[in-house]
């Protein structure tokens, strides 16, 4: 018997087909189909019925897919406990983030953490919050940290700091002649956006709808791939733009753009560290959860 096997099992009748098991383990089907060959040797029949347009569950497969769980989920068990055991902290942590979190919080908050717990490794994948939310279902990582919350009852989303989103401009952009703008003045504005499936995206499409502001109103001029792209776009004159104020502080100082507030628009939006709901938290995940709040709270201007 093999773990792997058992793994590879779940994720079939979890995706309800062998090809998108094999796209999720980054695998060949050949490879998926295997594993499973190998399982149903193991026990000696069939756990799936498999044909060219769909896959049921043998009433032994729905058997093995529990005891399957529950057996992955006491070997997470007993991870947990032996971690526990140890007075230092060591190990792995696979981490990930969207860009905001990911590329102007967390670097720096890991970076002390690691002083703190030297023995302790630590992977981040930066992707959008989506992205992120589907790499934590996914088995790929142990935790995430985001920017909106997602409609997926399957992860827990605890809110742990608070951003603030503000409106762009170049420096010398005529809107910078004003203390604030209105909504309306923004929406005459060519808009340099974040892709579909950004946090940043997410808030800002939602504030404006709680504001009765159709989407189809906004002059979308670009969309771009990260959140420098689209600040630097700006300092270009290519439009104006909404982004958390942590990429752009410093940039803001140089002069190089200018920050505005929407007088009757709220642009406060949460960041939250999410986990699975089915997962067993180990010692490591906590230990960082715990040292996150810590370090985000006392230093509400990092």
């Amino acid at each position: 018997m093999n773990l792997s096997w058992l793994q590879t099992f779940i994720l079939i009748v979890d995706k309800k087909s062998l090809t998108n098991a094999a796209r999720v383990l980054h695998l060949t089907q050949p490879a998926v189909s295997k594993q499973l060959n190998s399982l149903e040797k193991f026990y000696g029949t069939s756990l799936l019925y498999r044909t060219s347009r769909h896959m049921e569950v043998t009433e032994a497969g729905k058997m093995v897919y529990e005891y399957s769980q529950e057996i992955l989920a006491k070997i997470n068990e007993s991870l947990a406990d032996v971690q526990a055991l140890q007075k230092d902290l060591y190990g792995s942590l696979l981490l990930g983030a969207s860009s905001i979190p990911g590329e102007y919080i967390l670097p720096a908050a890991l970076g002390r953490f690691q002083a703190l717990h030297p023995q302790v490794k630590v992977k981040l994948e930066i992707a959008d919050s989506t992205e992120i939310g589907q790499m934590l279902q996914d088995g790929k990582i142990e935790a995430g940290m985001i920017g909106v919350i997602l409609e997926n009852p399957d992860l827990q989303q605890e809110h742990i700091f608070k951003d603030e989103l503000v409106v762009i401009a170049p420096s010398e952009h005529p809107l910078t002649k004003k203390k604030s703008i209105t909504l309306e003045d923004f929406l005459e504005e060519p808009v340099i956006f974040r892709e579909r499936g950004s946090g940043t995206r997410l808030v800002i499409e939602n504030k404006l709808k709680e504001s009765g502001i159709a989407l189809d109103r906004l002059k979308v001029r670009l969309e771009l791939g990260s959140t420098e792209a689209v600040v630097n776009a700006v300092a270009a004159g290519l439009g104006i733009s909404l982004v958390s104020r942590f990429a752009v502080k410093n940039r803001i100082k140089t002069g190089e753009i200018a920050a505005l507030a929407i007088d009757d628009l709220p642009l406060e939006r949460g960041l939250y560290f999410i986990t699975r709901r089915d997962q067993v938290i180990t010692p490591l995940v906590e230990a960082f959860y715990s040292f996150l709040k810590d370090y985000l709270y006392p230093n509400p201007s990092i």
